[in-house]
């Protein structure tokens, strides 16, 4: 007599949503400002972690290849982020699209980002979501979030100080 045993294996795919928002006041004028927003040498000295960025096509599609290593736990690099832009409205509105992915899972992540004029000043108001599906999305969503909030105020903190040196 033969007896076959058959195994079915279910693998829970984790998946979460998260939006993070915010704003940030640049000490320079707003078309300076939106020119800056789509420099690869302004973006590289102002993302954190990032060792590289230079412009590649793909299908005719212009994009900003990134080297990033961040600083958000259960996240260690380098990873190769393609960053694209999504809709521009000149000088007031920037939408970047990444969708990196990796051994941990994927991202798929939109920041639009609002720019205006007051004074002499710009104010940046940024909306960022991202859907993240795999391992890392069964970090806990506190921790992801706070990373990238950390990760997003550093950078216009690094942008402001690479807008400042283009200012003098």
């Amino acid at each position: 007599m033969c007896s076959v045993k058959h195994f079915i294996y279910i693998e829970k795919v984790e998946r979460i949503s998260m939006e993070v928002k915010g704003s940030h006041k640049v000490h320079a004028p707003r078309q300076l400002v939106f020119q800056a927003l789509q420099n690869p040498e302004v973006l590289k000295n102002s993302i954190p972690g990032c060792e590289g960025a230079e412009f590649v096509e793909f299908d005719g599609v212009r994009q900003l290849k990134l080297t990033v290593s961040p600083s958000i736990p259960g996240l260690k690099g380098p990873y190769t982020v393609f960053l694209e832009t999504g809709e521009v409205i000149a000088p007031s509105r920037v939408t970047l699209i990444a969708e990196p992915t990796s051994s941990v899972g994927t991202i798929k992540a939109t920041c639009v980002i609002d720019l205006a004029d007051e004074g002499a000043q710009t104010q940046l108001n940024y909306n960022a979501n991202a859907v993240m599906e795999g391992k890392i999305a069964a970090i806990p969503e506190m921790i992801v979030k706070g990373g990238v909030k950390t990760a997003l105020d550093q950078f216009f903190k690094n942008f402001e100080k690479q807008v400042n040196t283009i200012v003098a």
